[in-house]
């Protein structure tokens, strides 16, 4: 009789662990049904969040055009500009040089008096207004000069035996002949400095060194007259 009571004690206690385990059950919320939820909750409001608080941000290419002057780096209208401009300079190719003047030279130095005759024409580009000419060293014994409206140009050639300077371009403007003399006169006078300006310079030491004392006046004598 004891034995069959202590059965039914064991019995009534495993019935009543596995009614307080589904009790407990229904109480506790599904973890499929949470995760999807918070999931979905969290997404959509970082996806809200992140579409009305980042702002717009302009294109690489527009902000480098921006810095930079943007004709090379931006857009295809600003490349076929490019191009246009390009082709309408004229080059030592593309026309036939004229002479405009030469000085004979007994000797020079042709690194130093490069550098010294670049340096001139770099200074020169805003003559007589800002962007009037762009100077540019073609190679260790040409520099050229190049007219805002491209009409023609004009290169400063240091050969061994002496000085030229060539003009290219088909129909030259007016305002470019104009300021070409200007320049001209101007590098004369750079090259008359450097032949025999300063003092206690010897001889064989200066940049530049003429066949002729006279050589640049008579340079100069084939150009218009000079402003006063």
């Amino acid at each position: 009789m004891k034995a069959s009571n202590k059965c039914f004690q064991w019995i009534g206690f495993f019935f009543l662990q596995i009614q307080y385990a589904a009790t407990c059950q229904a109480f506790l919320p599904s973890r499929n049904f949470l995760r999807p939820t918070a999931t979905a909750s969290y997404l959509g409001q970082s996806t809200t969040t992140s579409r009305s608080t980042i702002p717009k941000i302009k294109s690489k290419t527009a902000l480098s055009g921006g810095l930079f002057g943007g004709n090379k780096i931006s857009g295809n209208n600003n490349n076929n500009n490019n191009n246009e401009i390009e082709n309408q300079q004229p080059s030592r190719d593309s026309t036939t040089p004229k002479r405009v003047l030469e000085i004979p030279v007994q000797s020079l130095k042709k690194g130093g008096l490069r550098f010294a005759l670049g340096l001139h024409l770099i200074g020169q580009q805003n003559t007589p207004d800002p962007g009037s000419w762009r100077a540019n060293q073609s190679s260790d014994t040409v520099l050229d000069m190049f007219f805002r409206d491209n009409s023609a140009m004009f290169s400063v050639v240091l050969e061994e035996s002496k000085i030229v300077v060539d003009r290219y371009g088909s129909r030259p403007s007016l305002p470019y002949m104009l300021q070409e003399s200007v320049i001209l006169h101007k590098v004369l006078d750079e090259l008359k400095e450097l032949a025999f300006g300063g003092e206690g310079i010897e001889e064989e030491n200066r940049l530049v060194r003429l066949e002729e004392r006279d050589g640049i006046e008579k340079a100069r004598e084939v150009l218009p007259a000079r402003s006063a």
